[in-house]
């Protein structure tokens, strides 16, 4: 028999290509995070999303273990990106009123990122019934922001920048009016005529807290 004959040819298959984990947890944390936005935390199903990202239910599970982890896990890429904003006062030489701009503005700027306007929609929308089920995302955002906040009065106090008093408090008060903007603004819809121009709201917060703050 010649050689190779009664045998099956074999035809080989190109391995099929598959995604680095990280870009696939990312994948489904946007996904996620746009029907999140669209319908509602409690409206979005684990299948939703699994089909959104194209897989099976069991393949996402394998990332999170449930659709309350995929929001938890949200928050923490959207507090990860806000660590930059916490940089301001590490110069020693930077004065009280310069850091309190910069933090600002940096705060502001951050409210203009798609993924913290989807956040902000999905707190407007869910926060209450979220609280229902004993979650409360946007407590974590203030809870979180603010321990940032209170370390960079901390090191203002520390270099004599700013006066002594109770950071922790002073960065709630900080923090509240920008967040406070922030939802007003989400609610114009993205309209250009605004009530309150950012610029001057800026201005007047940093001239505010300069001058309670100042040794």
């Amino acid at each position: 028999m010649p050689a190779g004959k009664g045998r099956k040819a074999v035809a080989s298959k190109a391995p099929q290509e598959r995604k680095d984990p990280s870009h696939r947890r990312q994948e489904i944390l946007d996904a996620a995070l746009d029907l999140f936005a669209d319908r509602g935390f409690q409206g979005t199903s684990v299948r939703d999303i699994a089909r959104a990202v194209g897989v099976n239910e069991a393949t996402l599970y394998h990332y999170f273990p449930s659709k309350a982890a995929i929001l938890d896990a949200i928050l923490d890429v959207l507090l990860e990106e806000r660590s930059e904003l916490f940089t301001v006062a590490d110069d020693p030489r930077a004065p009280l009123h310069d850091v309190l701009f910069e933090l600002t503005t940096r705060s502001l700027a951050r409210l203009h990122a798609a993924r913290e306007q989807k956040v902000v929609r999905v707190l407007m929308i869910e926060g209450p019934r979220l609280a229902v089920l004993g979650r409360y995302p946007f407590l974590r955002l203030m809870h979180e922001s603010g321990e940032r906040v209170n370390q960079v009065f901390e090191k203002l106090i520390a270099t004599g920048r700013m006066r002594r008093t109770d950071p922790r408090l002073i960065a709630l008060q900080f923090l509240a009016p920008i967040f406070i903007y922030g939802f007003h603004q989400h609610g114009l819809g993205g309209r250009t005529k605004e009530p309150i121009n950012e610029a001057a709201f800026a201005r007047a917060h940093v001239e505010l807290f300069t001058c309670a703050l100042a040794p």
